[in-house]
C-alpha cells in the first residue's frame, strides 16, 4: 500500500485489492489543518481519531459521503455525533471503541487508546482512539492525540509509525520515548502544522537513530508526498 501525507494529522492509504472492488483508499483524520479535500478524493473508508476541528473537518466528510455512496466512517463517539449533526448520513457513521477490530475497505483496523493526551489537569480529556491498520503484510499506526502504543504488534513489528512531534499537550521527551519504544521500520512525523522549518529541523535532529539508537529510518513526508509500506 501507499502512504501520502495530506498535512498535519491526514495521512491517506492506497490499499490493494485482489478484485477491483477491494481496492480503495483509507483516510485517517482530514482535519481542518489538511488538504482534507484531497486526501477524501477517491475514500471508501475513514478514520477519525477523535473530534478536535485539526482531526476532523466535518463539512467536507459530509460533502464526500453525500458524494461517494459507498464511503463509511468510523468514529468516536463524540465524532460521530458532530459529523451526524452536521448532516451525514447515520447508517454510514459508526462509533467504535478501544478493542474492537474493523474491516475498512478491506484494511484490518485495530482500535486502541481511549484518551486523548493530556492539557491541562483543568481541560477535560476528549475521547482519543488509536488505529492500526494493516493489509497485505504492511501495518501503520496513528496514535491521534496520544503516545498510547499498540496493545499487540504484526510479527517483525511495524512498517510505519506515525509520530506526533508538535502540539499544545506534548514535549519532546515524550516524542522520543514513543519513537523508540515501538518497534518500526520507518517512522513519520505527524501533528506538525505548528512548526516553522527551523523546528522540523530540530524535531529531525532528535528523532535521528544516529543520535537516538533504534533500527527505524526517520522519513519526514511533504505534503502530498507518499512513500510505499
Amino acid at each position: 500500500m501507499q502512504l501520502t501525507f495530506h498535512g498535519h494529522a491526514c495521512v491517506s492509504l492506497d490499499l490493494p485489492g485482489d478484485r477491483p472492488d477491494d481496492a480503495g483508499t483509507l483516510v485517517i483524520d482530514p482535519g481542518t489543518f489538511s488538504d482534507s479535500v484531497t486526501a477524501l478524493t477517491g475514500a471508501r473508508a475513514v478514520l477519525i481519531t477523535h473530534d478536535h476541528f485539526d482531526h476532523v473537518d466535518a463539512p467536507a466528510v459530509v460533502d464526500h459521503l453525500t458524494a461517494a455512496p459507498d464511503a463509511r466512517v468510523w468514529a468516536t463517539g463524540p465524532a460521530a455525533s458532530a459529523l451526524r449533526e452536521a448532516g451525514a448520513p447515520a447508517d454510514r457513521v459508526h462509533e467504535v471503541t478501544p478493542g474492537q477490530v474493523l474491516d475498512a475497505a478491506g484494511a484490518r483496523v485495530t482500535v486502541g487508546g481511549g484518551d486523548h493526551a493530556l492539557i491541562h489537569a483543568e481541560i477535560p480529556r476528549a475521547v482519543n482512539v488509536t488505529y492500526l491498520v494493516e493489509v497485505d503484510g504492511g501495518s501503520v499506526y496513528h496514535p491521534g492525540d496520544s503516545f498510547d502504543v499498540p496493545a499487540a504488534l504484526p510479527d517483525g513489528g511495524l512498517d510505519v509509525l506515525l509520530v506526533p512531534v508538535s502540539a499544545p499537550w506534548l514535549k519532546t521527551g515524550e516524542f522520543i520515548d514513543f519513537a523508540r519504544s515501538v518497534p518500526t521500520r520507518v517512522a513519520v512525523p505527524i501533528h506538525d502544522v505548528f512548526l516553522s522549518e527551523i523546528g522540523h529541523g530540530a524535531v529531525g535532529r532528535w528523532l535521528d537513530t544516529a543520535r537516538l539508537g533504534g533500527d527505524y529510518t526517520y522519513t519526514r513526508l511533504a505534503v502530498g508526498e507518499s512513500l510505499t509500506v
